[in-house]
């Protein structure tokens, strides 16, 4: 058997790391570790969802877990955070979401693509209900509910990636 590959990090990053590696080696154990619940999204579409042209928020996800260890015999492990890397013992401790049970993961190589966290300014109201960060299929999901339940007309958005332009063109 070849080596255990972890990859901590499930979407372009992590995805394109483990497609990667399986091209480079048939035999390699590929693990990837999600904390969210989706792999492989397309994060640039995620604003299409709050525009309509894209109703369905599943539509935005690529890839599942069945599909990856199907088609590449990967294994992507969704709602899964690494806790802690055990550098010493060539371990890491997930702690599982759903289950809600700590556990290590030997490995032979890791790799780290966990994404970015959003900044939060320090403003007054930042943690208002009607302030959103949008990184994933999940907040999308979440700031497009509150929009529609609340009846939501007009929108300020802060920032200026790629997403954020997209925002503005909807």
């Amino acid at each position: 058997m070849g080596k255990k590959i972890l990859i901590v990090g499930g979407v372009a990053g992590g995805a394109s790391v483990a497609a990667r590696v399986r091209r480079l080696d048939e035999h390699a154990e590929i693990i990837m570790l999600e904390k969210g619940p989706h792999v492989s999204f397309s994060n640039c579409s995620l604003p299409y969802h709050l525009s309509g042209i894209v109703e369905d928020s599943q539509d935005l996800v690529l890839m599942n877990p069945d599909i990856f260890k199907n088609r590449y015999n990967i294994e992507a492990r969704v709602n899964q955070e690494v806790m802690k890397i055990n550098r010493d013992k060539k371990t890491i401790t997930i702690k599982d979401l759903i289950a809600d049970r700590t556990y290590e993961e030997p490995y032979d190589s890791l790799v780290l693509s966990p994404g970015a966290k959003p900044i939060r300014p320090n403003l007054d109201g930042i943690d208002h209900p009607n302030v959103f960060t949008v990184r994933n299929v999940v907040d999308i999901e979440n700031m497009n509910d509150f929009i529609k339940q609340e009846d939501i007309k007009n929108i300020a958005v802060i920032g200026g990636d790629l997403l954020v332009w997209r925002l503005l063109k909807i």
